[in-house]
């Protein structure tokens, strides 16, 4: 009794953690309501390295790759954050305007964030 007790309450946890899985971790760009997303990777590329958003809406970067980058605003004080492998950086433009950035990790990591 005690086995297939133990037996069937082991499948239920089983099927929970199936049914709750996604393919995306629960820190991920994917999950976290931005408008724009751009992976960061070891091939020291921003993907996509532009994106167009209008003001109020939010970027999120992800470090995709097994080397750690910075997400720095060209003007070095709109944003500057370090990416370590696996996280995500969100921020929310509030005005419009042009915001290049790059990382200073890897200085061929370049972009620009336009805000209408």
């Amino acid at each position: 009794m005690r086995t297939t007790l133990a037996v069937g309450i082991g499948l239920i946890l089983l099927l929970a953690a199936a049914c709750g899985s996604s393919t995306m971790p629960a820190n991920s760009c994917g999950s976290s309501g931005a408008s724009a997303n751009i992976s960061a990777s070891d091939g020291l590329t921003f993907a996509p390295k532009n994106a167009t958003i209008t003001h109020g809406q939010a970027v999120c970067w992800q470090n995709n790759g097994s080397l750690a980058h910075t997400v720095t605003s060209d003007d070095g004080t709109s944003f500057n954050t370090s990416l370590p492998t696996g996280q995500i950086f969100v921020r929310t433009f509030s005005t419009a305007g042009s915001f290049p950035y790059h990382c200073t990790i890897h200085a061929g990591m370049i972009g620009t964030i336009t805000v209408n």
